[in-house]
């Protein structure tokens, strides 16, 4: 046995190193000066009698001025509860007691064990053991891996939130796995209940990413049905079904974590080391489950984001049929009501001819509500196209105005342009242009019941101002968040007062954005608003 654990084992005695050890033990000083722990004895009026070479080493403080001090006074961090206390009764009734104790060394704060003890001749014995600050190193260690590893899947779940392509957030899925788990290679499994495909692979099972095979006693299978972890320490004789799949890159150790979210399993999760290597321990299982239970999570938000998807263009693909489809008779219509109205066919009482008016307005609207739909449906395929031209931005103003102008009219409100003084010239698409202005001055006029529609351009420093001020029924800021979403309307219900398809402001904004520009609203309930657009004198690019 050593003299430090012998020492720890055995209640030493003042007088085997104290004061009459100076005089006839020069051997038991030394030997005690050899101990890795610090020792010191304390009298029972709190004066240091003796303290050892580690003492000063460990705590920092040379023995020859502590020699004959006070303790309390010497080592202020034992006065810190409960070591205090536990100091004070071990002197009082000499009951051995243990406590940790955090010193400041050169700056850096380490924690150590401490022992206190009384001898026979009732001086207290304090031991500071090296051994225990060993042992929260280690502690500490693990503290600091366990924090790095929750940083680390902090920092994968940010990645994979931030991914929206499937094949990019598998991809990304894979890589994590394996450099978390330290492996060398991983894939995942998209699965039936009755086959299993690679859809992703990284590192050595890159090489057999795509295939398909039978799910039956594959550890897929096994992981699936436990949901848990499945691990093996030498896949080619597993007995797996799936072992001669991966016997071509020659994998050893290999960890399968089900990916299971909502209580639906959506495949496993592969971890793979090669033959050579070392198997998988407990704490990277562990580690699997917790990436697969993030990863299934993510994919599952990814495969509703995808059926999102593919729900909006199935809505776009039909709201484009329908809206040709409408179209076609619409087009008749007007046509029909056209020849009613020149009187072509004979003629007719003034009546009638308010009836064709009223059935003339009808069909505009409706072919309006059309034209939004489509062109809702081309901006959402992508389809709409920026085209150039040089013109003056008063003739759009006047333009827009005049295709306002009846609608307007049969409300009895005035629409007014205003034009700059001088000539204000831009290039860009005039008839994307023109029809944002067109449907801002519609909305004006359809939400306004009195008053005045002002149509007004300016030159703003590098920008091009198209204002259009209404003295309508405004708008309060709680709706101005929605009023360009698709299809929104801010009034709902079947007793709404404004028809529409809440389209417009949405194809506006997007068609400004295609322009280079933007829409500004300012807006005051029961007084009226502005809709600004703005656009760059040239193109953007």
């Amino acid at each position: 046995m050593s003299p430090s654990s012998e020492f720890l084992d055995t209640p030493p005695r003042a007088a085997d190193y104290g004061a009459g050890a100076v005089d006839d033990g020069v051997d038991t000083r030394a030997a005690m000066d050899a101990l890795g722990d610090a020792v010191a004895v304390v009298g029972r009026d709190w004066r240091v009698r003796y303290m050892n070479a580690s003492w000063e080493r460990i705590l920092g403080a040379p023995r020859e001025a502590a020699g004959g001090a006070d303790f309390w006074t010497a080592y202020p961090g034992f006065t810190v509860e409960p070591g205090a206390a536990m100091i004070r009764a071990t002197l009082g009734d000499g009951a051995t007691r243990r406590f940790d104790l955090e010193h400041n060394v050169s700056g850096e704060l380490r924690a150590y064990g401490v022992r206190v003890a009384r001898d026979r001749t009732g001086s207290l014995v304090v031991v500071v053991s090296r051994a225990f600050a060993t042992l929260r190193s280690a502690r500490d260690k693990a503290l600091e891996e366990r924090i790095e590893e929750n940083e680390s899947l902090r920092a994968l779940a940010r990645q994979m939130s931030e991914v929206a392509d499937s094949a990019e957030l598998l991809a990304l899925l894979c890589e994590a796995a394996a450099a978390l788990c330290r492996g060398h290679g991983a894939a995942v499994l998209r699965t039936t209940e009755t086959e299993a495909e690679i859809v992703a692979a990284v590192g050595i099972a890159t090489q057999i990413g795509g295939l398909r095979f039978s799910l039956a006693g594959t550890m897929a299978q096994q992981a699936i049905a436990t949901r848990d972890v499945a691990m093996v320490d030498d896949f080619p004789h597993s007995g797996s079904s799936q072992a001669g799949i991966l016997a071509d890159p020659r994998v050893g150790p290999l960890l399968m974590a089900p990916l299971i979210a909502h209580d639906r399993v959506l495949g496993t999760l592969a971890v793979m080391r090669d033959a050579r290597s070392i198997p998988f321990n407990a704490r990277e299982a562990q580690r699997l489950r917790v990436i697969a239970d993030h990863a299934a999570l993510a994919m599952w938000k990814e495969q509703l984001y995808e059926q999102a998807q593919a729900g909006d263009a199935a809505k776009g693909r039909f709201l484009a049929t329908i809206s040709h489809e409408l179209r076609t008779p619409l087009t008749a219509l007007t046509g029909y009501e056209e020849l009613l109205s020149d009187q072509v066919i004979g003629p007719l009482s003034d009546a009638q001819l308010d009836v064709l008016a009223r059935m003339r307005a009808v069909t505009e609207h409706l072919a309006s509500m059309i034209e939004e739909v489509l062109a809702y449906t081309s901006l959402e395929q992508g389809r709409e196209v920026v085209r150039p031209t040089e013109f003056l931005a008063g003739d759009l103003v006047v333009a827009a105005a005049a295709v306002t102008e009846p609608q307007a009219r049969r409300k009895q409100i005035a629409v007014i342009t205003e034009s700059a003084v001088e000539a204000i010239r831009l290039t860009s698409d005039v008839d994307k242009a023109r029809q944002i202005l067109v449907n801002l001055a519609g909305n004006a006029v359809k939400f306004t019941d009195a008053g005045e529609v002002r149509l007004s351009v300016q030159r703003s420093g590098d920008e091009v101002r198209f204002g259009v001020r209404d003295t309508g029924i405004g708008i309060s800021a709680q709706d101005l968040e929605r009023l360009f979403q698709p299809f929104a309307q801010l009034e709902a219900g079947p007793t709404r007062r404004y028809g529409g398809t809440g389209l417009g402001l949405y194809i506006s904004r997007r068609l400004a954005a295609m322009l280079g520009g933007r829409i500004e609203v300012d807006s005051t309930p029961g007084r009226g608003s502005t809709f600004t657009l703005v656009l760059p004198p040239e193109p953007p690019g």
